[in-house]
């Protein structure tokens, strides 16, 4: 039996009883309101599946009613039926003018009625799936499979916008450029499915440790990418040092194996390209993987 809700309004008491009960008989939960100033008010509590809308009502028909609800974000989506003895080319495109999706004719068969309400709801759940597909497409082209962070690409676009609003507002910018010590040793002797969870734990520090308004993401392999907003490069320093400390102190959960980062630190320069502002980190980086690891350089 269907869940959906329908609300049902109409201001003459035997029509929402007669539609009720062939409603409800199919499994629809179902509402009622008897104005439309009470259809859109019961309408943003409840947020019904879909509407059945008497076209004439006194004080706000139903054109009149549709038109409001189609302004308001939470309704907006809700797919309106509407229910009149007036089938004039003239009505049919006032009703599609103010937002309807359908209409039924008054006396309606119920074979007709519940046909045209049940390829409505249908339709809905269609567009909801479809949205949030869209949504998760959307989530997985700018997040790393592996970690959750950030992927190459986004950050990217992120750092560009940061630089932007740097430049802007005469905000400074810095970046870190991490890469985990020795990656490949622990592929060879612990195996790639240990690697991951590696590159899990990395990245689960690094959110961890950092501020809501800085950004993480996974440059690539074992190299990771901080970006810190609004923050001097002494303080994104000190914050790339409480990294690699919380991350050297943490427990990977394999007896033998520990972790460590080393690290760059870079602040932007006005009107230089992001890729050199990359580069310089990248640069501090691999001095401090040259000179023993498990350190940070600016």
């Amino acid at each position: 039996m269907s869940q959906d809700t329908i609300l049902i309004v109409d201001d003459i008491a035997q029509n929402l009883q007669i539609l009720g009960e062939v409603l409800s008989s199919h499994g629809y939960r179902v509402a009622v309101a008897t104005n439309g100033l009470q259809a859109i008010a019961v309408a943003e509590k409840i947020k019904p599946d879909l509407i059945l809308l008497d076209v004439m009502m006194p004080e706000m028909d139903g054109y009149e009613s549709c038109r409001k609800m189609k302004l308001l974000p939470d309704l907006e989506n809700i797919p309106v039926i509407f229910l009149t003895a007036r089938n004039s080319s003239e009505d049919i495109v006032a009703g599609f003018e103010a937002g309807a999706v359908d209409f039924v004719s008054k006396p309606f068969i119920n074979v007709e009625l519940l046909a045209r309400v049940k390829t409505q709801i249908r339709m809905k759940h269609l567009m909801a799936e479809l949205e949030q597909k869209n949504i998760e497409l959307e989530d997985k082209a700018i997040h790393d499979d592996l970690t959750g962070l950030f992927n190459h690409g986004h950050m990217f676009e992120r750092l560009s916008h940061c630089q932007q609003l740097g430049i802007r507002y005469g905000t400074n910018l810095s970046v870190i450029m991490f890469d985990v010590d020795h990656f490949k040793s622990v592929n060879d002797n612990w195996g790639h499915q240990v690697g991951d969870q590696v590159l899990k734990k990395v990245s689960h520090v690094i959110q961890d440790t950092i501020r809501k308004t800085d950004i993480a993401g996974r440059y690539g392999g074992e190299e990771f990418m901080v970006i810190c907003q609004e923050t001097s490069l002494e303080h994104t320093f000190s914050l790339a040092e409480r990294i690699r400390i919380n991350l050297e102190e943490s427990d990977t959960g394999y007896d033998g194996l520990n972790v460590t980062i080393s690290g760059g630190v870079a602040e932007s320069i006005a009107h230089e390209p992001v890729e050199q502002l990359v580069n310089r980190a990248d640069e501090l980086l691999y001095k401090s993987k040259n000179s023993g690891r498990n350190k940070i350089t600016q």
